[in-house]
C-alpha cells in the first residue's frame, strides 16, 4: 500500500509539470493542484502511521521518512560520502562554510560599479571545481532540471544567458511549501532530475562556476511558499554556518526529554548497548537498534554486529536521536497543517515526547478540536495515553502529567 501511495505521489507531481525557467522552475501554485498534493501527502502520512510501533520507531520499509527534518542543513556536503540504496550521501561536516557574498544589495562583482541585488548566498572554498559535494538542504521533490535539460553550461565563461545566469542548477520543493535552488553547478555533475525524491544530505551535484559566475562557488537560494522571485528570502533565515547540521532537538527540550529517557551506560566517548528488559537492544537516550537499522547504516554501523555490551560512539547515537525527534516533528506538523490546527512550540514538543515514547498521536485531532487546551482535553486524550491496566501505567502517568504541563503552560518539569 505504501509503495503504491508513494508511486502515485510521484506520478501526481510529474503531471503538474509546466514550462520551467529560473523564475518559476516548476508550477505548483494552481490552488487545485496544491490541494491535490496536500491530499496525497496526508494519505502518505496515514499509511506511515500503520508502521509505527509501541517504542516509537519505524520499520525499515518506510525509508521515505528516514531523512525527514524540520531544520535545513548547510547545502555543502562532506568530502566523505556513503552510498545507500543507490543514493550518495555526504552528511558529515561540510567541506566549506565560507560565505563570499551574502544575500541582499552589494557592489556589482562584474565591475559595473553599480549596486545590485543578490538573491542568494554565495558559498565558496573547499577543493573547488567539480570536487565539492552539493547536498539537498532538506528532503523534498526535485522540480528542475527535467530529463531533457543537458546541464552542459561550461564553467569559467561567465555566461549570463546560460541557465538564466544560474548555469547548471537544481530546484527542490519541500514539504513545508518552500523551494531551495542550487546554482552554478559543474557541467554534467547533476545527479537528480524532476520527479526524483531526495533525502536530506543526499548529493545532488558538484560545485562549479557555470552561468554568470566569477569563480567556483554555490549560489544558494530559498523561496518561501512559491517559486517566484518575490518569494526569495535570506537563506541565513534557514541555514547556519555555525550549526551546519542544525537540529530542532537542541537545548532545553532535548535535555528534558533525555531526563525522562535516561541513557545507557557510558564508557569514554561511547554508549554501551543494553537490553532494557524486553529483548530490544537500546543505546543512548532510548534509541533502539532494531527500529533504526537504516539510520545506523548511514553512519557505517551494521546493527547486526553490535550485541548487548558493545559500544557505539556517543556523537553518532545523539545525532540519530535528533533525527528521530525531527522525524516526529515533521509528521506532527503535517497532521496539524492538514487539519488546520496551529500549536505553540511547547505544545508541539509535548506531542513529540508522546510519539518518542508512545508511538502515535492517534485521536489527537478530534480531541483537540472538541476540547481545546483544557482539562477535558487532558482527560480525553493525554490520560488515555497512560496505557491504563498495564505495567507501564504508573510510570507513564508521571510522564504524561509532565507532558501535559509542557503542553498546557509551557514549563519543563518532572511531575510525580
Amino acid at each position: 500500500m505504501l509503495k503504491k501511495v508513494i508511486k502515485l505521489f510521484v506520478i501526481l507531481i510529474t503531471l503538474f509539470y509546466f514550462d520551467i525557467n529560473i523564475v518559476n522552475a516548476y508550477e505548483f501554485q494552481n490552488p487545485e493542484n496544491s490541494s491535490a498534493i496536500n491530499d496525497m501527502i496526508e494519505e502518505i502520512y496515514d499509511a506511515k502511521e500503520q508502521y509505527e510501533d509501541l517504542a516509537g520507531g519505524y520499520t525499515d520499509d518506510v525509508t521515505i521518512y528516514d531523512a525527514n527534518s524540520t531544520s535545513y542543513w548547510w547545502p555543502i556536503g562532506s568530502s566523505e560520502t556513503t552510498e545507500i540504496n543507490g543514493k550518495i550521501f555526504a552528511k558529515g561536516d561540510p567541506e566549506t562554510v565560507r560565505i563570499t557574498s551574502p544575500f541582499g544589495y552589494r557592489k556589482d562583482p562584474f565591475g559595473s560599479g553599480k549596486t545590485t541585488y543578490h538573491s542568494g548566498l554565495d558559498i565558496a572554498g573547499g577543493s573547488g571545481l567539480n570536487s565539492v559535494n552539493i547536498i539537498a538542504a532538506r528532503e523534498g521533490i526535485v522540480v528542475y532540471p527535467t530529463a531533457n535539460v543537458k546541464n552542459d553550461c561550461p564553467s569559467g565563461s561567465s555566461q549570463s544567458s546560460c541557465g538564466g545566469g544560474l548555469g547548471n542548477y537544481v530546484v527542490i520543493q519541500h514539504s513545508d511549501g518552500n523551494y531551495t535552488i542550487y546554482g552554478h553547478m559543474y557541467e554534467g555533475s547533476i545527479l537528480v532530475k524532476a520527479g526524483d525524491s531526495v533525502e536530506q544530505g543526499q548529493v545532488i551535484g558538484k560545485m562549479g562556476s557555470s552561468g554568470n559566475s566569477t569563480g567556483a562557488h554555490l549560489h544558494f537560494m530559498v523561496r518561501e511558499g512559491q517559486n517566484i522571485s518575490s518569494a526569495t528570502v535570506d537563506p541565513l533565515n534557514y541555514v547556519s554556518p555555525d550549526e551546519p547540521r542544525r537540529s530542532i532537538a537542541e537545548g532545553d527540550f532535548l535535555s528534558w526529554l533525555n531526563g525522562w529517557e535516561g541513557h545507557t551506560k557510558i564508557d569514554g566517548n561511547y554508549y554501551i548497548v543494553e537490553d532494557i528488559g524486553d529483548g530490544v537492544r537500546t543505546v543512548g537516550g532510548g534509541v533502539t537498534l532494531e527500529n533504526n537499522v537504516s539510520k545506523f547504516l548511514e553512519y557505517g554501523i551494521n546493527v547486526d554486529n553490535y550485541p548487548v555490551g558493545s559500544k557505539i560512539p556517543i556523537n553518532t547515537v545523539d545525532r540519530i536521536e535528533s533525527e528521530i525527534v525531527n522525524e516526529k516533528r515533521t509528521y506532527i506538523e503535517n497532521v496539524l497543517s492538514n487539519n488546520s490546527i496551529t500549536l505553540a512550540e511547547n505544545q508541539i514538543q509535548a506531542l513529540i515526547s508522546q510519539m518518542y515514547n508512545c508511538g502515535n498521536i492517534n485521536g489527537f485531532v478530534d480531541a483537540y478540536k472538541r476540547y481545546g487546551n483544557t482539562e477535558e482535553f487532558y482527560n480525553a486524550w493525554f490520560f488515555r495515553n497512560v496505557m491504563v491496566g498495564t505495567k507501564f501505567e504508573v510510570g507513564l502517568t508521571r510522564r504524561r502529567n509532565s507532558e501535559w504541563t509542557l503542553f498546557h503552560i509551557g514549563q519543563y518539569v518532572y511531575n510525580g
